[in-house]
């Protein structure tokens, strides 16, 4: 009798409410749809201004009044925000210099709108801007993730924040977009002159298999670090290494121009640099690909010993 009762009052439950709940699915899944699209009708109509007509005074249909855009620069870079009008003159700059084509592409997929209420909303999206200047083939520029405020005012959706966050800056197609380092000058110039000796002093008892010399030079506490055979804190087998697989084998040749010296307070200095290594079994001229290594020199009185290496190929 109980079981009957259960089942007669769940029964009545998907009677009386579930089609109320699907209805209410329905409805919202409805009302989400139709926000999406309205957004997404918004982003076409800012990006068709800005790159295709240029006729900036639609965007009061696009932006309100207060609207700020935020721009992020990336790890190194602070995050900058734009008003309106600076966001305007912006695009009113571009769209004058006509040598310049700007395209862009929203990631498939990755458009979203979310309700807060009736009256605001969000939408996120990632896109990808194009550029090609004076008719060349356009190169990739940027790839951001982009998250916006919308409020509704008179019944109409306006963007009140952007907020623009780099996800990729290096591209395939445009090496230069790379970080470049400013040239490196000597800071203390006697000190980069004495690490250059040492450096030289060194691999020539490297290069001639004067490991008793090398030996001497080489700090007890020794570190070497290296990206293909792992870590060696043995002074001893460092040095038997380099007698079973470098004497008479291998020959070491600094780039000239590479090496750079930064003191270390109250401990010595450290040398950045590239060098390459010769396989005296091949015919002489056969080409060697630089590599990056970094030691750091421990300075004891007027002794400098090499403490640690870190080697990469």
């Amino acid at each position: 009798m109980k079981r009957r009762v259960i089942l007669v009052n769940f029964t009545l439950f998907l009677a009386v409410f579930l089609p109320g709940a699907r209805r209410a699915a329905a409805q919202s899944a409805k009302a989400s749809d139709v926000l999406f699209t309205a957004l997404a009708n918004k982003d076409s109509l800012l990006f068709n201004i800005a790159f295709n007509t240029c006729k900036v005074e639609a965007l009061d249909r696009v932006l309100s009044k207060d609207f700020v855009f935020y721009h992020d620069n990336g790890y190194d870079g602070l995050t900058m925000d734009q008003s309106r009008a600076n966001f305007v003159e912006n695009i009113q700059r571009f769209c004058a210099n006509r040598n310049n084509r700007m395209r862009r592409e929203i990631v498939k997929g990755s458009l979203q709108a979310f309700a807060v209420n009736n009256d605001e909303a969000i939408q996120t999206g990632i896109q990808r801007l194009y550029l090609a200047v004076s008719g060349k083939q356009e190169k990739q520029v940027e790839e951001s993730k982009f998250s916006r405020t919308w409020k509704k005012k008179d019944g109409e959706w306006k963007m009140t924040t952007e907020m623009d966050f780099q996800v990729k800056t290096h591209f395939n197609n445009d090496p230069a977009a790379r970080y470049v380092p400013m040239p490196y000058n000597p800071s203390e110039e006697p000190l980069y002159e004495a690490i250059a000796r040492m450096d030289s002093l060194y691999f020539d008892t490297y290069n001639t298999c004067n490991l008793p010399k090398m030996d001497a030079m080489t700090a007890d506490t020794i570190e070497f670090y290296h990206d293909r055979t792992g870590v060696n804190t043995s002074r001893e087998e460092m040095i038997a290494s380099i007698k079973r697989n470098i004497c008479g084998k291998v020959t070491r040749e600094i780039v000239p121009g590479s090496i750079e010296v930064y003191p270390i307070h109250h401990y010595g200095a450290v040398e950045i640099g590239y060098h390459k290594f010769h396989n005296n079994q091949e015919p002489v001229g056969t080409p060697s690909k630089a590599s990056k290594f970094i030691i750091i020199w421990k300075q004891v009185g007027d002794t400098w010993k090499m403490s640690r290496v870190v080697s990469l190929h």
